[in-house]
């Protein structure tokens, strides 16, 4: 423990010296910029409204819209993510961009790769009209999606936008209207309002399946019908830089939903009511050595679920899902050297409460156990790397680390929270890694990446947060590749 806190302080310490004794020189290019942006994290949390059917146990799962907790997922799942997936900065390199493809693949576990592929394609007919091409593909436990979103906006006047999107998926129940105003754009300032109809072609389709029901034909024996449709109204905000401050504000309304679910095999007919939104924030400073800034990222879940009048079904109970996130970062580039440091504090709550609760979430016995449970998670990032601008060979090396915190009374062997984690035994103290990449940059706006994590905590706690009493120390923590392309 005491070498693992040596080598944070030490490399955290190599970066607050090189931002405060060097000068810096800023630079433009894929993968190179200083400015962030929260709208890919939005698109991913929209994703989870708009396609419903395709996240982790379908319309009708139990346990809230955003998949907090799975008993599938690993004690390091949030940690992997953070370790794959593109930063903030990236993220604004793809918003900018009008045509673009990214990729990101890692390990999860023994068996299973984090995959997600990300596609957009702007075509420009003439000053007033442009044609939308968004892809999205998601496997990470909490989602097996594969999304596309087809749109068209129209110049209204000088920098006033209309526009209309349609997600097409598999499902025909599960298909999306978004209807949009945008005075402004991307890269110079933006206000934009847009109310979306979920789900608007569900209780056709929902009958059509009901009055398909036969002996012979099992795929339809579980219905719906909604008698409140869900709708989802949002807004956000970009600043263009001004005095070098930036602003960003979004949120999202999903609107209460209700609807009747039928169990036709042993009529377990049950009602569900949801309600869901989210809220981010982002201000940022652009000095002329460094890059600053802090985020804050809310999402909110909240399910009910009930049988119906004369029905058998044995549950009735309430699930609520809450996570508030405040983030702080800071960067700068030093000729080819780049330093960043990411540093993420939430306040995340999940509650199942009610008369019956389910009874199968643990996985190797059946008990009905509430919880409410409240963690105050800290994560650290920090990458030091070599990425020229224009092409070369790009290095570096990361310390990654999460610190779970459960805020739950002890039990009596001394682990807080001990119940919510015999439930889920996905709940590690901390887990921290050292990661290695390496690749290359064929262009400004094309490269690729690999790296390799080295486990510093060895993986000696249980999800449980237990010490293993079997099992030898781990040093490896995962591999993964990225790609990055813009035209």
């Amino acid at each position: 423990m005491n070498n693992w806190v040596s080598s944070r302080v030490i490399f955290l310490s190599v970066l607050v010296v090189a931002f405060q004794l060097s000068s810096f020189n800023t630079a433009s290019g894929q993968d190179s910029t200083s400015t962030a942006t929260l709208l890919g994290w939005e698109q991913r949390i929209q994703n989870f409204m708009l396609d419903r059917s395709h996240n982790y146990g379908g319309t009708h799962f139990n346990r809230g819209l955003f998949r907090e907790h799975l008993n599938e997922m690993s004690p390091e799942h949030t940690l992997d993510l953070i370790t794959y997936r593109f930063t903030l900065f990236q993220d604004y390199d793809f918003e900018q961009a009008h045509n673009a493809y990214r990729m990101i693949t890692g390990s999860l576990n023994a068996t299973d790769f984090a995959v997600e592929n990300t596609i957009k394609s702007d075509i420009i007919f003439d000053n007033k009209n442009q044609v939308s091409i968004d892809g999205y593909h998601a496997e990470n436990i909490r989602t097996n999606r594969f999304l596309f979103h087809l749109g068209y906006t129209r110049n209204i006047t000088g920098k006033h936008y209309l526009g209309v999107s349609h997600t097409l998926s598999q499902e025909k129940a599960d298909l999306d209207a978004t209807f949009f105003y945008r005075y402004g754009n991307f890269d110079d300032g933006m206000i934009e309002v847009s109310a979306s109809i979920l789900d608007w072609g569900s209780n056709v389709v929902q009958d059509l399946a009901k009055d398909s029901r036969n002996k012979w034909n099992k795929r339809y024996e579980v219905t719906h019908q909604y008698s409140n449709s869900p709708e989802l109204f949002s807004l956000k905000y970009t600043s263009s830089q001004s005095n070098r401050l930036k602003v960003e504000f979004m949120g999202g309304l999903q609107t209460y939903s209700r609807k009747r679910v039928e169990v036709h095999a042993d009529t377990s007919n049950y009602i569900d009511e949801e309600w869901a939104h989210y809220l981010g924030g982002l201000v940022e400073y652009d000095h002329p050595l460094f890059t600053v800034g802090l985020t804050y990222q809310r999402t909110f879940s909240k399910l009910k679920r009930k049988p119906t009048m004369n029905s058998n079904y044995d549950l009735n109970f309430g699930n609520w899902q809450i996570t508030n996130q405040l983030g702080l970062y800071a960067t700068g580039r030093i000729n080819s050297f780049v330093l960043e440091q990411w540093l993420w504090y939430g306040h995340d709550t999940d509650r199942l409460q009610g008369e019956k609760v389910p009874g199968d979430l643990r996985r190797h016995s059946f008990e009905r156990v509430p919880f409410d449970y409240l963690e105050e998670p800290i994560s650290v990032k920090s990458r030091l790397f070599y990425d020229p601008v224009d092409t070369g060979l790009r290095t570096g090396l990361e310390f990654h680390a999460e610190y779970s915190r459960p805020q739950g009374e002890k039990a009596p062997n001394g682990v807080r929270s001990f119940e919510f984690r015999r439930t889920y035994s996905i709940v590690r103290d901390y887990n921290a890694r050292f990661t290695y990449s390496i690749g290359y940059r064929f262009s400004p706006r094309f490269y690729l990446l690999a790296g390799i994590s080295y486990d510093i905590d060895k993986d000696q706690q249980t999800g449980r947060g237990t010490q293993k009493v079997i099992g030898d120390p781990t040093w490896f923590d995962g591999g993964f590749g990225r790609l990055s392309i813009s035209w």
